[in-house]
């Protein structure tokens, strides 16, 4: 078996359009526990569809199975999110990057800020 545990996922909708379900933007040496996971400043919370685990038995290291967040759970605790912090990806050497929504891009293109769907379009310095 190759060294590490090994996910591949698939990132679903936070109802906004984008998989980010919250960024957080906390003090200095300060942390939140949202939905059973902790989040420092600059961090996101993004959302989860489906979620697969590499297989023990394949020592190859190419065998994945769908985790099912239900099976095996203890029914006397809250279900867990199906949530990933945005800092798990950047050490796995992942580079991210907000993405506008093509619904909102001609909006921050223009410079100006539309209210659409209870979201902002910034106004500068975003997505570079």
């Amino acid at each position: 078996m190759r060294p590490g545990h090994h996910l591949l996922f698939k990132f679903g909708d936070a109802g906004n359009g984008t998989s980010c379900e919250k960024k957080f933007t906390l003090t200095r040496r300060t942390w939140e526990d949202y939905k059973g996971t902790r989040f420092y400043n600059g961090q996101q919370a993004l959302v989860v569809e489906r979620c697969f685990n590499r297989m023990e038995e394949d020592a190859s290291g190419l065998s994945f199975e769908e985790w099912n967040p239900t099976q095996d759970a203890d029914t006397s605790q809250p279900p867990v999110a199906m949530l990933f912090n945005s800092s798990e990806l950047r050490t796995a050497g992942f580079t991210l990057r907000e993405v506008i929504p093509p619904a909102l891009e001609a909006a921050a293109r223009g410079g100006r800020c539309r209210q659409v769907r209870g979201w902002s379009a910034p106004t500068s310095g975003y997505g570079s």
